[in-house]
């Protein structure tokens, strides 16, 4: 009876000291909604009262969740998808241009939306916005608007994308940037070019803050500066891990999540179920993502794939976005979706065919599955290395990709028991944490409501400018006290040995 008593409080508390928090997540990438729904159904299912503003309507209602569509996000499909193209040639500055041009559109139109002018009419009060964090600086306005301070989801990690928002270190000494394959162990030349790309990005960043400073401007009368904004952040919320990314330095308002949106995996549907279960040798799940579709290869490339499958002892699941595809053999069974995560926690798969975005990876990772990448663009240029550094997993890259190349990397990871082993290994540095990394990043969620931003967390070198940052002020102050030291010994020197001289002279003449 007191057991039950107890219960009924404890949802009674959390009826009574839920939140109302806003959820901003108008980029078009799948990927990014997946982090941002996952976490708000969550704190919904906690008792807080959420709403969320996003492209990727609700498949059905939630409780405690109200959903805001916003219409004509995802209406640049074709330009992403070349841009993704583009990227895997190995224009990555180019690409990383267009991204940021297709980001300040995707902002233009939220900052422009009829739903939200509308939310904003309704004079709703919010406790907490969460936002995903790409290059959207002007987006940070919302918090000012609903004075609420803000929580970014870093989707792509612990990287220069969110670091400076919250003066996060990233020694590019020791700390890659995230559009480039290299290790921690970075050779000098590995130094030099990550030291040039760093500056390079701080720039972009720079350049961009301007764009979207201006884009404020031009929808608000008198808005902050976007380094005004900025205070707004209570702290960061990184989908990163030590699992999987080489160790760094964070600052107290940056907490590492990575995996907080992975499930246990739950049984699947009865005829997917049946074909993993009863597969003699297993089953190797092939797909490319959300964003890069498998029928935008090339078809000579779509060829040598299934003459490669058609070759192994194992059954196939290949997330293919069309109904048909020519000459499937028949151990491949395509599909325009599969539940991923479910997939993956099947015992009988053996190997994850990826393009290795940052949230395959770490279900990969999470139910210990060996990886085959055929990085595409951005960040998967820089997990897949991750991942082949960690032991579990073999790169091919898509120019290189024929028959010949995927059999025998096939042949390498699926007979090679070395890759299981450090998948399973890395699982559980993963899994080996004090909370779960949903139950953490509910904590920090609702430690910042608790505290009133958590003010608390924040660290006093966001407001340093750049040179007073990297000490450039006291460096050159050093450096003319030491200067001026110098000068003023030598005018000593000098005037000493001047007056001996002269007193010298003075003695000779006595003499």
């Amino acid at each position: 009876m007191l057991f039950k008593i107890f219960v009924l409080l404890t949802c009674l508390l959390q009826c009574i000291s839920g939140a109302n928090i806003l959820g901003l997540y108008f980029h078009a990438g799948k990927s990014h909604h997946i982090l941002g729904e996952t976490l708000l159904k969550e704190l919904a299912r906690r008792g807080h009262n959420v709403t969320m503003a996003s492209p990727f309507p609700l498949d059905e209602p939630f409780p405690n969740y109200t959903d805001i569509h916003l219409t004509g996000i995802l209406d640049d499909q074709l330009a992403r998808e070349s841009m993704f193209m583009k990227m895997n040639k190995g224009h990555t500055f180019i690409g990383v241009n267009d991204v940021l041009e297709l980001t300040r559109a995707q902002t233009e139109l939220t900052l422009n939306h009829t739903e939200m002018a509308k939310l904003l009419k309704s004079g709703t009060k919010f406790d907490l916005v969460i936002i995903d964090w790409f290059m959207n600086s002007a987006i940070l306005m919302f918090g000012k608007l609903f004075d609420a301070p803000v929580i970014p989801i870093a989707s792509h990690g612990t990287t220069h994308l969110a670091n400076y928002i919250v003066g996060n270190p990233a020694p590019p000494s020791y700390v890659p940037n995230v559009m480039l394959a290299f290790s921690p162990d970075m050779t000098f030349l590995q130094r030099f070019i990550n030291g040039v790309v760093t500056v390079g990005y701080n720039l972009a960043s720079y350049s961009n803050i301007k764009y979207h400073q201006a884009l404020l401007e031009k929808y608000f009368d008198n808005p902050p500066t976007i380094e005004k904004l900025q205070d707004t952040v209570a702290l960061v919320l990184s989908n990163g891990h030590y699992s999987f990314e080489s160790p760094r330095p964070f600052v107290p308002n940056v907490i590492p999540v990575g995996g907080f949106h992975v499930q246990k995996p739950k049984k699947l549907p009865q005829d997917l179920q049946a074909y993993m279960d009863n597969a003699e040798k297993g089953v190797i799940y092939f797909s490319l993502g959300s964003n890069m579709k498998s029928v935008l290869l090339p078809k000579e490339k779509q060829q040598e794939i299934l003459r490669a499958l058609a070759k192994i002892p194992y059954n196939v699941l290949w997330k293919w976005e069309n109904d048909d595809l020519d000459d499937k053999p028949k151990n491949v069974l395509i599909r325009k979706w599969f539940p991923q995560n479910d997939v993956l926690g099947h015992p009988n798969l053996k190997l994850f065919i990826s393009h290795g975005g940052l949230l395959s990876t770490i279900e990969s990772l999470y139910h210990g599955v060996p990886v085959l990448g055929i990085p595409i663009f951005g960040d998967q240029k820089a997990n897949i290395p991750n991942a082949v550094a960690a032991g579990y997993a073999v790169q091919l890259e898509l120019a290189d990709l024929n028959e010949i190349s995927l059999g025998e990397a096939l042949n390498e990871i699926l007979n090679n028991s070395k890759y299981s082993n450090n998948a399973k290994k890395r699982s559980e540095l993963l899994h080996d944490q004090p909370m779960s990394p949903m139950d953490t990043a509910i904590f920090w969620v609702e430690h910042v409501i608790r505290h009133k931003g958590a003010p608390h967390l924040r660290n006093s070198g966001n407001h340093l400018t750049w040179y007073q940052y990297v000490m450039l002020d006291v460096i050159l102050f050093l450096f003319v006290i030491l200067y001026l030291s110098f000068v003023i010994f030598r005018i000593c020197i000098r005037k000493i040995v001047a007056l001996f001289s002269q007193n010298r002279k003075q003695k000779q003449k006595k003499n």
